[in-house]
């Protein structure tokens, strides 16, 4: 068996062996990562179609079903497939389609199942093309349809029996193209997205232990990590979604770091900035111990002085102008002095539809809630937000929530309780509840953007309360799997975990 398995590169030496000889070599691809009868048959079948059986397995990086994906690892799937009789060499990928290994390998025969024969995704698209122009000719062979995904979520399935039992009754009420045909609208909408520019940074050390003349832990530099944060990041998880996303944000005038910035935002992200004289964009470095990923200190590079009047001016008219051509005002209001109550004013009376946020921080603690808000159409808070806003440590989250969205006259609100998932409420909708997706937590920090991003495309097209909720968890299980806002949401791999999760 594993001579059986050999890298892209070996198998392409291989092959020459067999086309010398004139046999015909057939080639199959996939994540293979439940091997079941389904699958079995099929690799029979295609074998029948030639002298040799190659089998290309996606590898882990590059499996696309969420988070929670795949249950086996790469070498395990590969060992799996090479124990069958039918199969003669397996190799594992290292892209995310068959496009790459078709060009190097140049079977004779691809093999696909039945019901990729109506696929019009990119991806089938490009490998079938890729094929046409080598000569490969391309099969569909039907047999016992099965699905790896399906037998996962029901006899392997990673999630907590709360979440199970959430899914099993949700994958009862809806399809996937039930949840996912309102969202593919967003597309169309022209959202501006408003809020504090801050970039997140990491620095990853190893303990060396105390120092010896203070009472201080001294540690060795290990790696420096930057990603975008804040807007800038809501802004880019919304372009995986939509064509035309416009930002309003604010850059210090000293370390700017605008170019570094405009490189990292979508091609979709047009993005607007006011200047802020004599002070540095905003930087939140975390400073990470290697072992465990905690957190060992934070040090924030921001500037709190108020705006100037003149640059309070002009952004006003940014804001007036720009909201009255959008159909979703998405304001990521951090509440490091951007947005004061002028600007909010503005806000509120130019947005066709509003979205509010306001994360409450160790910079703005006590002095940031969502009441500075006289409206907003859907608002979106973490727990200890929503508990700051109401001044209550202990009271009833949903009562808590309701209370914040009369006061706005919010006609949707949601609030994240962590681990335990989500709570969203309309008036007429009542309350929807959602438990956390999330299988792999690398870093809590970016679930809230993602949340943001996705659930306020889901309020804007009335999509309905439980599966706005879900979709939410979704992009949060999604962003806690990566480090930061290192990976942004994108609509064909989003959809792609939704498939699964509810096969």
């Amino acid at each position: 068996m594993p001579n059986k398995i050999a890298s892209l590169e070996e198998l392409a030496k291989l092959l020459e062996k067999y086309r010398r000889r004139s046999q015909v070599i057939v080639q199959c691809h996939g994540v293979f990562d439940l091997l079941h009868i389904g699958h079995i048959r099929y690799l029979q079948a295609a074998r029948q179609l030639g002298d040799v059986l190659v089998v290309t397995v996606t590898a882990d990086e590059f499996v696309n079903k969420g988070p929670h994906r795949p249950v086996f690892e790469e070498r395990l799937r590969a060992q799996a497939l090479a124990a069958l009789d039918c199969v003669d060499h397996v190799s594992i990928h290292d892209c995310p389609t068959a496009t790459e290994a078709l060009r190097r390998l140049r079977p004779d025969v691809y093999v696909k199942g039945a019901e990729y024969r109506d696929d019009k995704t990119p991806e089938l698209l490009a490998e079938e093309a890729e094929a046409a122009a080598l000569g490969i000719r391309v099969e569909f062979i039907e047999e016992i349809r099965s699905s790896s995904s399906f037998l996962i979520n029901n006899y392997l399935s990673p999630f907590t029996d709360k979440a199970d039992q959430y899914l099993l009754k949700f994958r009862r009420g809806h399809t996937a193209k039930d949840v996912l045909g309102g969202l593919a609208q967003a597309r169309d909408l022209r959202v501006l997205v408003v809020g504090e520019a801050i970039l997140d940074e990491y620095v990853t050390c190893s303990t060396l232990g105390q120092a010896t003349k203070s009472p201080n832990v001294v540690g060795r530099f290990l790696a420096q990590e930057r990603y975008l944060g804040g807007a800038l990041a809501v802004a880019n998880h919304l372009a995986g979604f939509c064509r035309e996303v416009r930002l309003i944000s604010l850059l210090g005038r000293e370390q700017t770091e605008e170019e570094w910035i405009r490189a990292q935002l979508r091609p979709a992200v047009q993005a607007r900035f006011l200047y802020k004289p004599g002070a540095p964009t905003i930087v939140k470095r975390q400073y990470r111990e290697v072992y465990y990923a905690n957190t060992l200190f934070e040090l924030n590079y921001l500037d709190e002085t108020p705006l100037a009047d003149s640059e309070v001016e002009l952004l006003d008219q940014w804001l007036r102008g720009e909201a009255a051509g959008a159909d979703v005002v998405v304001v990521a209001d951090y509440g490091h002095t951007m947005l004061g109550p002028p600007s909010i004013r503005a806000i509120c009376e130019r947005a066709r539809y509003l979205v509010a946020s306001t994360p409450a921080n160790a910079a703005n603690l006590g002095y940031h809630t969502i009441s500075q808000y006289p409206r907003a159409d859907y608002l979106c808070l973490a727990e200890h937000d929503l508990r700051l806003d109401r001044r209550s440590r202990s009271g009833d989250v949903a009562q808590l929530l309701v209370q914040v969205a009369q006061g706005l006259q919010a006609r949707l609100s949601a609030v994240t309780v962590g681990s335990k998932g989500c709570l969203c409420y309309g008036p007429e909708a009542g309350f929807a509840q959602a438990p956390a997706l999330a299988t792999r937590v690398v870093d809590r920090f970016g679930a809230a953007e993602s949340f943001l991003a996705v659930t306020s495309l889901c309020a804007a097209l009335r999509v309905p309360l439980e599966i706005l909720a879900f979709l939410g968890n979704v992009a949060g299980a999604e962003a806690v799997a990566v480090m930061g806002n290192s990976q942004f949401l994108e609509e064909a791999a989003f959809r792609r975990h939704v498939e699964s999760l509810l096969k």
